[in-house]
């Protein structure tokens, strides 16, 4: 999300142990682990990293915030470790600097217009930003290279961008996403999309307006809320009250047996948080069928070919069932695969390039060493040595292949 709003960004108080004040605190790095998360901040964008703090505090509310010494003043791993991250990305900081961080997806979002709008009727939805950290989640742990972006950005070096149930949406934004399309690129659009103008007002016409309507072959003809999994059925916020205040009894309204299902390919999934009814144009393909109740047989999830790429419409939130099915299907076809294959779990990948350089950041987040294969040839900046096939990670460790 901060790289949405600034592209490359520096870190100013990047973790140097655990983090506490009176009401919380953070687990503990173990050995390798600071360095593991400050060459994860580097992965992502980041062309500065301070470390927070040189030393603990003696009193005040931050005494157990802790550092890169301890409170003695006695350097120990944590100071051996920003020993080590320090010297190695001054060495490699000439192939590190003026690169940018690879996005094959994008997800819309550094938009506060739209996440307040959200807010001010939510209807106990999840906002833009909850449902796409489920894209994001997945992507992130599949070795996706996915990243939020502004529709006002530059999409030219995107193959997809979603746009996770914006509810407000500006006519000059339409340009840009429909040259996105006829470019080759996949928009994908999610319900309730584009159903309120830029002052917040519900549009007077058939949603997502005219614009995105002819861009998606879409209309929408019905919309209504659905239980989530382990749902109430109540859609409500309130809590338990005083005495005198109405709070409803925390039961389980008779709806919360109510189960939304649309097939996609071969598969069934349960709807989660809302359902659409589309009107599909004839030069649209229907993608997903609602399969029972009422709205058995009517479009769910449909996509339309315009110039060299297409326009997919999802009629209801994601789910992690969902998610997964809709990168095999849609992102797939949109040429969108893993940095690297059949990568372990617990290791991240993330891509920084330049037109004449290409850098693949390989972590491990876990604590016992990983085997990583089909990493491709290249120069581990780190180490010197050169790397082909397979890559061995310590626990915590990490590499950086030029390629």
């Amino acid at each position: 999300i901060c790289r949405a709003y600034s592209g490359n960004f520096i870190v100013p108080e990047q973790a140097s142990g655990f983090g506490s004040q009176p009401g919380f605190s953070t687990m503990t790095p173990e050995p390798g682990e600071m360095r593991r998360m400050a060459m994860t901040s580097v992965a992502r964008g980041a062309d500065g990293v301070m470390f927070f703090r040189w030393r603990p505090a003696h009193f005040g509310a931050e005494i157990y915030w802790m550092g890169v010494i301890d409170h003695d003043d006695v350097p120990r791993r944590r100071y051996d470790e920003a020993s080590r991250f320090f010297h190695e990305i001054a060495a490699a900081k000439e192939q590190i600097l003026g690169t940018a961080v690879r996005m094959d997806l994008g997800i819309a979002g550094a938009d506060f217009d739209n996440q307040e709008a959200h807010k001010t009727y939510p209807i106990g939805l999840p906002s833009p930003l909850e449902d796409a950290t489920l894209l994001h989640r997945h992507c992130y742990q599949n070795g996706i290279a996915c990243g939020f972006i502004h529709p006002e950005d530059d999409l030219s070096r995107l193959k997809a961008l979603y746009v996770p149930h914006w509810v407000m949406w500006k006519d000059e934004w339409n340009e840009a996403v429909e040259t996105f399309v006829r470019n080759g690129g996949t928009l994908i659009l999610s319900a309730l999309s584009a159903t309120r103008d830029e002052n917040n007002h519900i549009i007077r016409e058939q949603a997502p307006g005219k614009a995105l309507a002819a861009l998606s072959g879409v209309r929408v003809a019905e919309f209504g809320r659905v239980v989530p999994e382990g749902g109430s059925g109540l859609f409500s916020l309130f809590r338990p009250a005083p005495m005198g205040a109405y709070a409803p009894p925390p039961l389980p309204a008779s709806s919360a047996e109510r189960k939304y299902l649309f097939t996609l390919g071969n598969e069934e999934f349960q709807a989660a948080h809302l359902y659409e009814v589309l009107d599909v144009a004839p030069d649209t393909e229907v993608l997903g069928i609602w399969s029972n109740r009422f709205a058995a047989g009517s479009p769910a999830i449909t996509a339309r070919k315009v110039g060299q790429g297409r326009v997919v419409y999802v009629g209801t939130y994601l789910t992690p069932q969902l998610t997964e099915k809709l990168v095999d299907v849609v992102l797939a076809k949109a040429g969108i695969a893993p940095l690297l294959p059949d990568l372990p779990a617990g290791v991240e990948v993330s891509v920084r390039e330049a037109d004449d350089r290409r850098l693949m950041f390989v972590l491990n987040t876990t604590e016992v060493a990983v085997i990583v294969p089909n990493v491709p040839k290249g120069l581990d900046l780190l180490t010197g040595k050169a790397v082909e096939g397979t890559l061995q990670l310590d626990p915590y460790g990490c590499a950086i292949t030029r390629s």
